[in-house]
Parts: structure tokens; C-alpha cells; sequence
């Protein structure tokens, strides 16, 4: 006993780890015929005690059962033209376009982000568990880097658990997409994410959202090179290039340095295009890996790989 107290109080994180195990089983065999987004809110609020496990089995449905829409577009949808009266008149046209929007995805178990994150906004509405819609901007693809968006493209969800606040985004934890081909891909990073990873990744249009991330200005979020979910997972960190264009005139290779790198041979890189990834020069240094990668013929994504999992991509300028 002592030595378990012991570890108590060197780790009191482990006091507050929570095991997700249970309701993720739950949730991914008992909930797959759901009729309705309120039947689904009713069997979780039947099932699970807690608001943490209430959120968790939302997320776990989500991203087991709906399958994501791509579009290339870098718009939420393409704008419509509006008839109204009054604000009010407005607000309720908006209101009843979103619930119609809620009720097709749920259906089809066939979403953009929206689609995604309203049916999260209504089963916690449901529970009476406090949320929020998050709109804001991603990168979809190292072509946009450097680009300011001239309007949102993403939505996710922020909750409120235990009085704080935790951001969750199922879209992101379903899959993501590379060349233009969206793929299953289960990611739990996106369930209360780290607010140091969201911060690479998305950009909410609130500030008060901004706040929260510690968010940089729009500018330089949108300078930065794309990152993708398995950066974090190898925990690595870029030395240089730190912005999300390389400029190359005609002489020399791109240069790539990086920390934290624990199998160089590890790591491959393809432009645009390519049907087959390379292994690029390297040579290590006292603090760091350095990578010299052969140069494209003209404008390209770099899209940078380690362990085959795409990990960044940059946007490549030749003069």
C-alpha cells in the first residue's frame, strides 16, 4: 500500500488519468444503428456518469460511424443568396438551415466539418452539457500556404467539462485527407486536444477562442508550414526552414533541419506529383539532423514523411 501511495504522490497525474477503454467499446458496438441524434444523446446520457465520458462516447460515434464529404473547396459551403425581413427573420432562416443540415448528415452518416460538429453541438445540448461551435480556418494543403483565407473553412467544438473548457474536433479525429483523397484515419489527439498542437493546426475567427490557444496572428498561422497529426506523435521540433515557403534560386539543395529525429532513415520526402518517395542526403550535427533534398523543376508542395506517415508539408518556390 505505501508503495502505491508512494507513486500518488510523486505522479498525482495519475490520480486524474482517465481510461476511455469502456466507453469507446460501448459506444462503437452498442450505438451503430442509432435512429436519432436524440436517441443517441438518451443512450449516453443512460449509459455513462460523467460529462468527460458523455463527450467522449460523442467523439468515439462521430469518428466511427460518419464518413467525412471532401471538398477541395477552401469554403464551409458556397454562399447563398438570402431572402429576410428582419434579423430575427434571419436568425431563424439560419437556425433552420443548420438543423436541416444537422438532420441530412445524421442521416447519411455523410458530413463536411459542419456536419460533424452540429451533430456534436446538438447531443451535449441534449445532455444539457455547455458548448460552443468553434469557426475558424485550416490548411488543407501545402498549395495554401502563405494564402489568407478570405472566409472560414472549418468548424469544431469547444466544451465546457468540469468548468473548464476542452476542444474537440471529430473531423480532424476521423481521417484527414492527402492527395486529394480523404482517409480513415482514427486520431484521439483531436479529443481534448493539446492547445499546443490545435495552435499549429487551426485558427478560430473568435478571439476569444484565440485567447484560449494563445494564437499567433492570422498572417503568420497561415506562413507556417503545414503540420500533420503525426508531427506530435514523433515529437520532433524544425530547425529550419521555419516558414511555410522555401524560396530556391538555382544553386544549392533545400535544406531540412531537424530535432528530436530517432531513425534518420526514417525519414523520405515527395513534391507534388511524385508517384514514389525519396531518402535524402543527411548528416548529423551537434544539436540536430540535417537533410539535403534534391530540388523540384518548378512550384511544388514538399510533403515531408517519417515512419511513411506524413508528417509537414511546405510550399516550394523556384525562381
Amino acid at each position: 500500500m505505501k508503495k502505491y501511495i508512494l507513486l500518488l504522490l510523486l505522479f498525482p497525474s495519475l490520480i486524474f488519468a482517465q481510461d476511455f477503454t469502456i466507453v469507446d467499446n460501448v459506444t462503437r458496438s452498442a450505438y451503430k444503428n442509432v435512429k436519432s441524434v436524440m436517441s443517441l444523446a438518451e443512450r449516453i446520457d443512460y449509459d455513462f456518469k460523467t460529462d468527460e465520458e458523455k463527450v467522449r462516447a460523442i467523439f468515439i460515434w462521430l469518428t466511427y460511424n460518419m464518413t467525412y464529404k471532401y471538398n477541395p473547396s477552401t469554403l464551409l459551403e458556397s454562399p447563398e443568396f438570402l431572402v429576410y425581413y428582419t434579423e430575427d427573420h434571419l436568425n431563424e432562416i439560419i437556425k433552420y438551415k443548420k438543423e436541416r443540415k444537422m438532420l441530412k448528415s445524421f442521416e447519411e452518416r455523410l458530413a463536411i466539418c459542419e456536419g460533424f460538429a452540429l451533430i456534436f453541438k446538438r447531443a451535449c445540448d441534449l445532455m444539457g452539457i455547455k458548448n460552443e461551435l468553434v469557426y475558424g480556418f485550416t490548411k488543407p494543403s501545402g498549395y495554401k500556404v502563405g494564402a489568407i483565407p478570405k472566409a472560414k473553412n472549418h468548424v469544431w467544438n469547444a466544451v465546457n467539462v468540469n468548468g473548464k473548457w476542452m476542444m474537440i474536433d471529430a473531423t480532424y479525429g476521423t481521417g484527414q485527407v492527402f492527395n486529394n483523397v480523404w482517409m480513415r484515419d482514427f486520431n484521439e489527439d483531436f479529443f481534448n486536444a493539446k492547445r499546443e498542437m490545435l495552435r499549429r493546426t487551426h485558427f478560430p475567427s473568435d478571439y476569444k477562442w484565440r485567447r484560449f490557444l494563445n494564437q499567433k496572428n492570422l498572417a503568420d498561422f497561415c506562413y507556417d508550414p503545414i503540420i500533420k497529426n503525426a508531427f506530435f506523435k514523433h515529437d520532433i521540433a524544425v530547425v529550419e526552414p521555419k516558414g511555410g515557403i522555401i524560396k530556391l534560386d538555382k544553386n544549392g539543395p533545400i535544406k531540412l533541419k531537424i530535432k528530436g529525429i530517432k531513425n534518420t532513415n526514417s525519414l523520405l520526402y515527395a513534391f507534388g506529383g511524385d508517384r514514389f518517395a525519396k531518402s535524402p542526403a543527411t548528416y548529423e550535427r551537434t544539436n540536430f539532423s540535417e537533410f539535403h533534398l534534391q530540388k523540384p523543376k518548378e512550384d511544388s508542395r514538399l510533403l515531408i514523411f517519417l515512419d511513411n506517415e506524413l508528417v509537414m508539408e511546405y510550399l516550394v518556390k523556384v525562381d
